[in-house]
């Protein structure tokens, strides 16, 4: 039977927190467990687990969150606020795994993936939160039946709020209603082809309103995915650890990859800036694609133009400057400021790979 999966907004909460890594969610469900005693007296909510970034050689990074009032701090923990953000809501009952079929988190967790299908929708990189609404004390015992709920960030509402927001802070009232035009019910629905289709034109008809590139850059790197915990955690550390010595850690990051991408420090023309060779996406697809088009399409990250390349239609190369806010994250980490990214060459534009260009402010390279 099809199953539903609503997207909600989640509420800004308040959290304690410890740092763990852990393999999955039967340690996370014992992990929590254990910590339980000491928040009981103040808990307000549900326990959960934030996870904070990719698994690698069979672990992932968690935050083991309790809600509790903004006033609460407890020795061991670290406060957070977590954002209000739109997310799938996927609500499993049963056991967490080695159960019969359909009762573990792996079914649950497919039949969501199947539910997605080929809708095509902009998931974002907020961190996956696993609420425990009951249970979490059976984890590992014959009795093991939980009430978990997976939110899952949905990117599409917020990529278009910070659309509307940046077109409004920019352009007339009347240039705004035009770019926006059509966008009606769309932030609603879960129609990624519908939403893929409007945002393109809609960036073409930001490009007749807005003739200067620096305005639609800036309008469109608030559109960007939200640099995730992990990779910024990662580069603060290799900055810390070079001193904050710029060239040193370019050399780190070309010797040591760890962000995801090529990098490397230009200083040939008047400006310093660092280069920025995005890696693809699907490795494995694209080394084993043959035609210039797919491997474009298998090395894009973003779904709502990565048909377009497969297809061949025309984008406006002013979409990848959403790409560039994430680099306006992960630079703003180093440099104290936002950075100014240039887009040197896209996919968009036949190119085998999107290149940017992180200007550097004065004083990094005295």
């Amino acid at each position: 039977m099809p199953r539903d999966f609503p997207v909600v907004q989640s509420d800004p909460l308040h959290v304690l927190t410890v740092r763990r890594t852990l393999a999955d969610q039967s340690e996370v469900a014992r992990a929590i467990a254990e910590l339980l005693p000491r928040v009981a007296d103040v808990l307000d909510g549900p326990p959960m687990a934030l996870r904070t970034g990719f698994p690698k050689d069979g672990v992932a990074p968690f935050d083991l969150a309790f809600p509790v009032d903004p006033s609460i701090e407890r020795e061991g923990f670290v406060a957070k606020t977590l954002p209000q953000i739109p997310v799938f809501s996927i609500v499993h009952e049963g056991v967490l795994k080695d159960g019969s079929d359909g009762t573990n988190l792996a079914d649950t967790w497919q039949a969501f993936i199947d539910f997605l299908g080929g809708k095509n929708l902009l998931i974002g990189d907020d961190p996956t939160r696993f609420i425990y609404h009951d249970g979490v004390e059976t984890v590992g015992t014959e009795d093991e039946h939980v009430r978990l709920e997976v939110q899952l960030s949905y990117h599409w509402p917020m990529w278009f709020d910070a659309f509307r927001e940046g077109i409004a802070g920019c352009l007339s009232p009347d240039a705004a209603e035009r770019v926006l035009a059509g966008s009606e019910g769309l932030k609603e629905s879960l129609d990624g082809s519908r939403a893929a289709e409007w945002a393109q034109a809609a960036v073409g008809r930001l490009d007749g309103e807005a003739t200067d590139e620096r305005t639609r850059a800036c309008i469109l790197n608030g559109c960007a995915h939200h640099y995730i915990v992990q990779s910024a955690e990662l580069m603060q550390a290799a900055w810390d650890e070079v001193g904050h010595d710029l060239r040193t850690l370019m050399k780190k990051m070309t010797d040591e990859p760890f962000l995801g991408g090529q990098y490397r420090l230009d200083e040939s023309g008047d400006e310093p800036r660092i280069l920025i060779q995005r890696r693809p996406a699907r490795m494995e697809a694209y080394e084993k694609a043959t035609d210039p088009a797919e491997k474009r399409y298998q090395a894009c990250f973003c779904p709502l133009v990565r048909d377009a390349i497969r297809a061949g239609k025309e984008v406006s190369r002013t979409f990848c400057h959403c790409s560039s806010g994430w680099y306006v994250q992960e630079w703003e980490i180093v440099f104290g400021v936002k950075p100014e990214i240039e887009l040197v060459e896209t996919m968009l534009e036949g190119a085998d790979a999107c290149v940017f260009a992180v200007k550097v402010p004065p004083g990094f390279l005295d």
